[in-house]
């Protein structure tokens, strides 16, 4: 079959859930339009960002701190943590989530930036054994997303550390404009499915996981009233103008590539490109290629060039602290793939209850993108 490619980006045919209007266009650049009308810029989204900060300050008022800032030192978290303590003017608590493999780099970086900013780091450690277990149980489930317990453990530190704390206030720093929406089948992530992978797939009793579920949500956004807002929505993060400021500011270091901060990404990214043929580069530079930052015919060109993860070294290096043989590894690269749908999860009841997913994240109360990610990319 010939493959599709999007006439105004680079996303193509192979990528899961993508779809083609009559124009050839494809669902995602719809979503990024869709998302610019809801999501503006410039002196407005300015405007916006301060009504925010008015009414953390204000929810805040008497408390140690008024909201928290999930940092991982890479790029798009640094410059959140500086935009809401400098120009928002809030007193934001830094919360970090460790799974074992943060780079030495991310590690300055996080202690320049919070230290330059006088800013109080919180930093929630995952017990190692577990951690290197649970990635490995996603390895043996053969899905593609195999950081899906950490992503699940950054969740659960900061909606944890939000209650125990008493703040009100989650700031994130997804960037639609710079990152794109990941499609749904490469990373979804649901408590039902995840302990239905624990159950078949993990080889050790956990002790120290903390799921985040259905329950843990309504608790924690009707119960302790936590809302969860995305500033990188409403200011311009685009090109390489952010890292010029942190490096200028805080001496931050450029760790290489996107998400590289947390070194996983590296085997991450290897196994999704040999077991199920997916770059998860095209999904950021066809955002960069819809905001202007790259040519459409540079980020094809880009797309063709080896990645830095094809680096068997490095694959192997992560493997061997995974604890993980490569010949096991190998064999599940050669076995059949599986999504999320091929093992128990809460996805229908999430569809049944699209509209009202949909004004929760408009309210704050989910993440920004959420329903545009569960929604729109399957």
């Amino acid at each position: 079959m010939t493959t599709q490619i999007c006439a105004r980006c680079i996303m193509d045919s192979t990528v899961p859930g993508v779809r083609f209007d009559e124009h050839g266009v494809c669902n995602h650049c719809r979503i990024h339009d869709n998302l610019e009308r809801a999501f503006p810029i410039g002196d407005e989204g300015a405007r916006i960002l301060q009504g925010v900060a008015t009414k953390v300050r204000k929810v805040g008022k008497g408390r140690k701190y008024d909201c928290i800032v999930g940092v991982s030192g890479g790029r798009d978290t640094s410059y959140c943590l500086y935009y809401v303590k400098e120009v928002m003017n809030l007193r934001p608590l830094a919360v970090h989530f460790d799974n074992g493999w943060d780079s030495e780099t991310a590690k300055t970086n996080l202690s320049r930036v919070c230290d330059t900013l006088d800013v109080d780091l919180h930093t929630i450690i995952m017990d190692w054994p577990e951690s290197r277990e649970l990635t490995n149980c996603t390895i043996r489930a053969c899905v593609p997303y195999i950081d899906l317990t950490d992503d699940v453990g950054i969740a659960s530190a900061l909606y944890r550390t939000a209650a125990n704390e008493g703040i009100r206030y989650i700031i994130l720093s997804h960037s639609f404009r710079e990152e794109g929406i990941t499609p749904l089948a490469w990373n979804y992530m649901d408590a039902r499915y995840t302990r239905a992978l624990i159950k078949r797939f993990c080889r050790m009793k956990l002790v120290h996981f903390d799921n985040v579920d259905i329950h843990h949500m309504l608790y924690w956004s009707f119960i302790k009233g936590i809302r969860i807002v995305n500033i990188t929505n409403h200011y311009d993060d685009t090109g390489d103008k952010i890292e010029k400021l942190l490096a200028e500011r805080f001496g931050w270091i450029d760790t290489g590539q996107h998400h590289m901060d947390n070194e996983i990404f590296a085997l991450v990214y290897y196994y999704a490109r040999h077991k199920f043929g997916f770059d998860w580069r095209i999904v950021e530079l066809a955002a960069k290629v819809r905001t202007g930052v790259t040519s459409r015919e540079d980020a094809l060109h880009a797309l063709q060039t080896k990645p830095f993860f094809e680096n068997e070294d490095l694959v192997n290096y992560c493997l061997k602290k995974q604890g993980f043989s490569r010949e096991e590894f190998d064999q599940i690269l050669a076995a059949p793939n599986k999504y999320f749908y091929d093992y128990p999860s809460y996805y229908p009841l999430l569809r049944a209850l699209r509209l009202p997913i949909k004004l929760l994240c408009r309210a704050h109360v989910l993440p920004a993108h959420a329903y545009e990610k569960f929604f729109e990319t399957m």
